[in-house]
């Protein structure tokens, strides 16, 4: 099942909820820095953990890409709006469709650890001369244009700004989250120089300050909304949408001939929809170029049988995790919570969840950062080691006795919650029935809530109408501003767990206005033990990145952070 976005950055990368523990992410996209290296699988400068690289994909230098040839990929469903940034618009597969056409990086080229650098063919470049308030004076490629030949001004950013803030309801954006803290874009030397101001200090301002969209399709409420529902938006990529087959359901891609960089060897790429249950077979069939298995055993098993293929793994970016309603009882006490984090063996859940994926099994122990992104740390894993007896020493602190039917109880009253899941999510209830069989054995009892998925997030986990369940959160560039409404504050839309703690609210002002990018690793390091010090979460399992690749293709393949240089994605000479 492909995640639709929920909150999204500038790049379209950000935080994603999903019902089921597939991946949902594309891996990667938009423009990076030329690949000069050898022709080695795996293109990768860090490890995200249990031996997957951040990056998979066979290397080769643009010089030895043969000219020529098509690449064809798929997507479940066509785009329900071209606009990414529109309400309706904010979906997994646009933003695969969209990879070769916009950059991904907002202007900024993102390294396999997720670090980044200016993308020269957008921004020649981008200064910090004021902290606090943060102030970024940019300077635009006077060579770029969209793909309608109109040139990429100033007037572009003032523009997304003004349809992305939040102040003007009419403008119907998917998320205003880092667009609402700019106060100002002025015009500078040029149509190409322009200054950004926010409105305090911002730390994650390199993902606001370079136009996502053309003034044609945010001028105005109407251009933004509904004029690009079907059609593309100009784009300013090496490749443009040349043909959309409403009916075939397939979009295909040539070359921008309006593109000012160097020349794409690609002469075509094609996504086709089809149904998740049948991209396995499609593959073998040699209907498709590559296959993201969405990390489905099933799936992986039939890739494997083609013979002119590999299999391609990196670390991935969603994460499995429990989430408790810490507002009621029995999770408004603390020791609680430890107690069910100390009685989950997550490595064997990450075993169990991961059979058939054909790679070493990972947890996940942060609750902001990824494995193989830059100051990962396991500091949950850390902290909550299995552990029985801690999990029961804890609950005897807090009054509770274990009976002779092996369940702890206070008052009268067993100890008992209910894991909410929604029908016919068989990951979920897999998640599940494994919580449930950890928790039996320190003795709470654990049923299961099962709920019609239509209604899941509106009618019960928005709500605060449940008790646990088990869902997935993704990762993103920028992890702070997208990861704080999660924890902060507690009646914030994203924390489902209606709580946070004392430190919460200055700890995170702290990393999002400092501007250093290793004392800001350390601020988040401090958050996350905070997190982890009350079990705001609890950290499950990473889903990892697995794709079937044709054979001779090169510079493409799963990525945790990388994004792809489309103009040397194609095949081996």
């Amino acid at each position: 099942m492909r995640a639709k976005l929920t909150v999204a950055t500038a790049m379209g990368v950000g935080l994603a909820l999903s019902l089921s523990a597939c991946g949902g992410s594309s891996g990667g996209g938009g423009k990076s820095s030329s690949a000069t290296g050898s022709s080695k699988s795996s293109g990768g400068g860090s490890t995200a953990g249990a031996g997957l690289p951040s990056s998979a994909y066979t290397k080769a230098a643009y010089s030895s890409v043969k000219q020529g040839g098509t690449l064809t990929g798929e997507v479940s469903q066509l785009p329900t709006n071209y606009n990414n940034y529109q309400a309706n618009g904010l979906l997994g597969d646009t933003q695969t469709i969209q990879n070769p056409i916009t950059p991904a990086g907002g202007g900024f080229n993102f390294n396999a650890d997720g670090t980044y650098k200016i993308n020269p063919d957008y921004l020649t470049s981008a200064k910090v001369v004021a902290s606090s308030p943060t102030k970024i004076e940019v300077k635009m490629n006077p060579k770029g244009v969209w793909s309608d030949g109109k040139p990429i001004t100033y007037m572009d950013e003032v523009n997304n700004w003004k349809a992305l803030n939040g102040t003007n309801a009419k403008f119907e954006a998917a998320t205003t989250s880092g667009w609402d803290q700019i106060a100002s874009v002025t015009k500078g030397a040029t149509n190409y120089d322009y200054t950004v101001t926010f409105k305090t200090a911002y730390s994650d301002w390199v993902g606001y300050i370079y136009p996502v969209l053309p003034s044609v399709a945010s001028d105005t409420p109407t251009h933004f909304n509904t004029t690009y529902a079907s059609k593309q938006y100009p784009t300013n990529g090496p490749f443009v949408i040349s043909k959309i087959d409403a009916s075939a359901q397939v979009i295909t891609e040539t070359p921008n001939p309006r593109w000012w960089g160097r020349k794409p060897k690609l002469d075509k790429i094609v996504w086709r929809v089809i149904d998740q249950s049948s991209i396995g077979q499609s593959f073998v069939n040699k209907e498709l170029d590559v296959v993201d298995t969405q990390a489905n055993a099933d799936v992986i098993k039939q890739a494997s049988g083609r013979s002119d293929s590999t299999l391609e793994k990196s670390g991935g970016l969603s994460w499995t995790q429990l989430t408790t309603n810490d507002s009621k009882p029995p999770f408004n006490d603390v020791n609680v919570r430890k107690a069910v984090a100390f009685g989950i063996d997550r490595t064997t859940f990450a075993k169990v969840v991961q059979k058939g994926l054909t790679v070493p099994p990972q947890t996940q122990g942060n609750g902001i950062l990824m494995p193989g992104q830059k100051g990962y740390e396991d500091n949950f894993g850390a902290a909550y080691p299995y552990s029985t007896s801690k999990a029961e020493a804890l609950l005897k602190q807090s009054g509770y006795t274990k009976g002779s039917d092996g369940y702890f109880a206070k008052n009268g009253q067993t100890l008992s919650f209910a894991i909410l899941v929604p029908s016919g999510t068989p990951t979920n209830a897999q998640r599940a029935q494994l919580i449930q069989t950890f928790l039996q054995k320190i003795g709470i009892k654990v049923t299961l809530n099962t709920v019609p998925t239509a209604k899941y997030f509106s009618d019960y986990i928005q709500t605060g109408n449940y008790q646990a369940s088990s869902f997935t959160w993704q990762g993103g560039l920028l992890p702070v501003s997208s990861s704080e409404p999660i924890y902060y504050p507690a009646n914030g839309g994203s924390n489902y767990s209606k709580i946070t703690g004392p430190n919460q609210g200055k700890l995170w002002a702290k990393a999002l206005s400092d501007l250093n990018p290793t004392s800001r690793l350390a601020d988040i390091d401090a958050i996350d033990k905070d997190l982890t010090s009350y079990v705001a979460i609890i950290p499950l399992a990473t889903t990892p990145l697995i794709w079937g690749v044709k054979k001779g293709v090169v510079n493409y393949g799963p990525t945790q952070f990388e994004t792809i240089d489309w103009t040397q994605v194609g095949y081996s000479s």
